[in-house]
């Protein structure tokens, strides 16, 4: 067995751009993918940028992501980017992980809004082939919160690798991450201690808040 992780990221879809034929809010511009051997160990990685057909780029998507708008004009649309990742794969037997259920959903919508009808993403998309490994990651440590996929990474002690909300990068990074929890069992995540409290006033503005925050589209 071999395990897929991957990771999109995403533009925004304008209100005024949606219609009967395309309502949902966000639209895929990349498939990060790397390929695990049975052991969870890297044999593969794959990046591609997707055509949007309804969605634009935006300065904040940009600034966060670091995709351009002209990196994903002239790209594949979703069904040919996602037929070209299968072949990819080839005819291994594999899972797909990736970091929550959103991936899988925000797919799955753009799958029925763009009438795609394919036998190999149809078995790509079965739900019994999806790991959500946030979801394992919670309850195995029984948190009564999700966890941004930075944070997780901070808690099991791994270096991420290239910057957050880059597709290929994402998914490299939660490839080491189930790397090392699924081959050792009794890991034990680093423990956050509060700092000391302080007489001195602490305060922030909302720029500073904001600037601080990861936004987690993908």
């Amino acid at each position: 067995m071999n395990y897929l992780v991957i990771d999109l990221e995403m533009c925004k879809v304008p209100r005024d751009y949606r219609s009967k034929r395309y309502k949902y809010a966000n639209e895929t511009i990349q498939i990060g993918a790397v390929l695990l051997d049975e052991e969870f160990k890297r044999i593969g990685t794959l990046s591609q940028f997707v055509h949007p057909e309804h969605g634009v780029i935006d300065y904040f998507i940009e600034n966060l992501t670091g995709i351009k708008n002209g990196q994903v004009k002239h790209t594949p649309r979703l069904q040919k980017a996602l037929l070209h990742m299968l072949n990819w794969i080839g005819d291994r037997e594999y899972k797909v992980y990736a970091w929550s259920g959103s991936d899988r959903a925000q797919i799955l919508h753009e799958i029925k809004a763009k009438n795609i009808v394919d036998e190999k993403i149809a078995s790509f998309m079965e739900e019994s082939r999806w790991v959500d490994y946030q979801d394992i990651f919670m309850k195995r440590y029984e948190m009564s919160r999700k966890m941004s996929l930075e944070e997780a990474l901070g808690r099991a002690d791994i270096d991420p690798e290239g910057r957050f909300h880059d597709g290929l990068n994402d998914a490299v990074n939660t490839g080491l991450l189930i790397e090392k929890l699924e081959l050792n069992p009794d890991y034990q995540l680093v423990s956050y201690e509060m700092p000391e409290k302080s007489s001195e006033h602490l305060s922030s503005s909302l720029g500073e808040v904001f600037a601080g925050m990861e936004l987690k589209l993908a």
